[in-house]
């Protein structure tokens, strides 16, 4: 019975261990965004009309260096990126890092059919 015992609270001391190495918390936290809502496209926008309205969103900071941090791996060139920047993407999420400016994240949607769309060109 001791044998038993003792693997059964090893199991319970390696269970507990895990489960507290695996905390996380849903927590909201403040971030930088900026937004815009327009109509056309982006590079050609105007104002938006009932069919035609998307939104852009502009992450900045912390937030934007946690989700640049997890999308990795970077990209190996983009344009207009300056030395010593990065860049990771993933379908419509585009995040940089630049050096005179820090963390950077846009994507944006079609409010017209909820659809993902990109938060910039280039």
């Amino acid at each position: 019975m001791k044998p038993f015992t003792l693997l059964a609270l090893l199991i319970v001391t390696v269970a507990a261990l895990a489960h507290g190495a695996q905390s996380w918390v849903w927590a909201t936290r403040p971030a930088e965004v900026h937004y815009v809502v327009y109509g056309g496209d982006l590079g050609d926008t105007y104002r938006p009309v009932p069919n035609d309205v998307h939104v852009a969103f502009y992450v900045r900071g912390r937030a934007a260096k946690e989700m640049f941090d997890v999308m990795g791996p970077d990209k190996k060139s983009e344009c207009g990126i300056e030395k010593g920047g990065r860049v990771r993407e993933k379908e419509h999420v585009a995040c940089r890092y630049r050096p005179s400016d820090g963390y950077e994240c846009d994507f944006g949607f079609d409010l017209a059919s909820g659809k993902s769309i990109g938060g910039s060109i280039c």
